[in-house]
């Protein structure tokens, strides 16, 4: 059964996703980007709301972001943190950087690798490099996510081909698959079939948009989708 994602910005919409049967709550500021990154306060609040109830992500900016503001001590206590990559296709030693930034990591926080599905438009590596990084570097768990909020959603970038065959090569290299990317309901019923884990929303989880507030109406309208369109054929 697919699971929900909701990415909240703070510790009431926190509780909002949860009231309304969340899977995984997951931390961010959307005003700061795709991934962009809470406080370390943030963090914590909501960390402490949810209590081991769900388990939680943080979303920690773009590599060169968090290369400069990880302090492995806030991260206690997280599941899962996501690092993207924009910029990094220009950049032939990212995997080393992105290595060497998981390996600061606490030992029971799960990095998940991000495939932007507008790659060439944020100047990302292309799916399949980072595939291979994240196979390489005992990563579990690739989402494939947009960086450009206002240029699309999944489907407008990658088409469901060649979403599938992404998938089909990330499910080869044993990685949980994530699907993200201002996914609505038609959006999250046209990649139904192909099975992901989990899907991670924020804006169809919000009154006004990606930059609204978490209402846990939508959280559950969201949920009760999922159960509706059942396993996957």
């Amino acid at each position: 059964m697919t699971g929900l994602l909701v990415s909240v910005r703070d510790g009431d919409e926190a509780r909002c996703a949860l009231a309304g049967g969340v899977d995984v709550v997951d931390v961010k500021e959307p005003r700061h980007g795709a991934l962009g990154a809470a406080s370390p306060r943030v963090w914590r609040e909501v960390r402490d709301i949810c209590g081991g109830q769900v388990p939680t992500s943080a979303a920690l900016g773009e590599l060169h972001e968090a290369e400069a503001a990880l302090d492995e001590a806030d991260l206690t206590g997280f599941d899962f943190v996501k690092i993207g990559l924009s910029g990094c296709g220009l950049q032939p030693d990212w995997p080393a950087r992105w290595a060497r930034l998981l390996a600061r990591l606490p030992c029971t926080v799960a990095p998940v690798a991000v495939i932007y599905a507008d790659w060439q438009a944020c100047q990302a590596p292309p799916p399949g490099a980072v595939i291979r990084a994240a196979a390489e570097h005992a990563c579990q768990t690739i989402l494939f996510d947009t960086w450009g909020k206002q240029q699309g959603n999944l489907l407008d970038h990658l088409g469901l081909p060649a979403l599938a065959s992404w998938r089909a090569l990330s499910r080869r290299h044993g990685l949980r698959v994530v699907l993200a990317g201002s996914l609505d309901t038609p959006v999250i019923r046209g990649v139904w079939n192909l099975g992901p884990d989990f899907l991670a929303v924020r804006g169809a989880a919000c009154e006004g948009g990606r930059t609204g507030r978490i209402t846990t109406r939508r959280v559950a309208q969201l949920v009760r989708l999922l159960r509706e369109l059942g396993s996957p054929t």
